[in-house]
């Protein structure tokens, strides 16, 4: 039975651990990396020097891709006991807020989430994001 030369070895162990550095890397990359901006109103787009029309339009689509997929509740109370923000729809019931990334030049957000309240073992609050899009 041969046994594998020491140079394989260290190239099997090199290719190794350069997937895995890839790996995390890649997977721990910020949300909206590049020049995007990662917003949740307008204000928040307008202090990126973006147009205002641009920023309304932004911030409604995410909205209405928000309030189609999202959980909706009857009143803002019930509304914000489960999630971070929320806003009035066009029908009167309240859904999570959105944030969103806007790159340069698009007036159509990407990376769509919003979040939610949950409870650990010690019933300690803490949200989890959750993406729509």
């Amino acid at each position: 039975m041969a046994r594998p030369s020491l140079t394989f070895v260290i190239i099997a162990g090199l290719a190794t651990l350069i997937g895995a550095v890839w790996f995390f890397g890649y997977r721990r990359t910020p949300a909206c990396s590049g020049d995007g901006r990662y917003m949740a109103t307008v204000q928040q787009c307008r202090a990126y020097g973006l147009d205002a029309g641009l920023c309304a339009s932004a911030v409604e689509k995410a909205r209405a891709l928000v309030a189609r997929v999202a959980p909706q509740s009857e009143t803002s109370f019930d509304c914000e006991v489960r999630f971070s923000e929320c806003f009035a729809g066009a029908e009167g019931r309240f859904t999570p807020a959105p944030s969103f990334c806007l790159a340069p030049g698009s007036a159509e957000p990407s990376e769509v989430r919003y979040l939610e309240y949950e409870s650990d073992r010690l019933n300690r609050k803490k949200t989890r994001e959750i993406r729509v899009d």
